[in-house]
């Protein structure tokens, strides 16, 4: 505060005045060079972002393999609400159809979801990537991957939205960077 206190407050001597004058073209030197390097540092993020994006099979959906599941892996659709609630999302499949039973498909298969990998320490640029693998021969069946470009913003406890790809959204209005790493329903179905 005492800073701000003696660029305002005028006194006649010359040597306060220079000090003045000084501190001033510093500060905003300071602040120039600070706005034009994080210009700089997205520019450059921005470009190697369109690289990531654009680069044949690095990001998407990927189904290398369409498994049929027998009777065993499917439960019966809960009716009461409560349980109902309970149910998770992502493994319904044939529309809501059917059910796979979440414990007997982990005996089976792996499904991972979002593990992060920094691609770029520039931006930072990060690759989130979903995989669908078979216990027994460890065949990945399926993966998804969408990139995530912070574009300077660096804080670690708040959320902070960057730019992702693939962009757009699905014919459900979902975006496609989520609605893409619903592996189960579009790499299983009913035998």
């Amino acid at each position: 505060m005492t800073f701000f206190n003696l660029l305002i407050n005028s006194n006649n001597n010359t040597h306060n005045s220079y000090i003045k004058l000084v501190l001033a073209a510093f500060l905003i030197v300071v602040v120039g060079s600070i706005s034009a390097c994080s210009s700089i540092e997205k520019i450059r993020s921005d470009s190697l972002f369109e690289q990531y994006c654009n680069e044949e099979g690095r990001v998407g959906q990927f189904i290398y393999e369409r498994v049929a599941l027998g009777e065993e892996f499917f439960k019966p659709i809960p009716t009461d609400a409560k349980e109902l609630r309970r149910v998770d999302e992502g493994f319904y499949i044939d529309n809501k159809s059917v059910l796979i039973n979440k414990d007997r498909f982990k005996v089976s298969y792996v499904v991972e979801y979002w593990n992060k990998t920094m691609l770029s320490p520039i931006g930072p640029i990060y690759a989130f990537e979903s995989t669908i693998t078979r216990k027994s021969d460890g065949k990945t069946l399926s993966k998804a991957v969408s990139l995530l470009n912070m574009q300077g913003k660096v804080r670690k406890h708040l959320p902070v939205y960057g730019v992702t790809c693939p962009s757009g959204h699905d014919l459900k209005r979902i975006p496609l960077y989520t609605g893409t790493h619903d592996l189960i329903k579009k790499t299983f179905y009913k035998q």
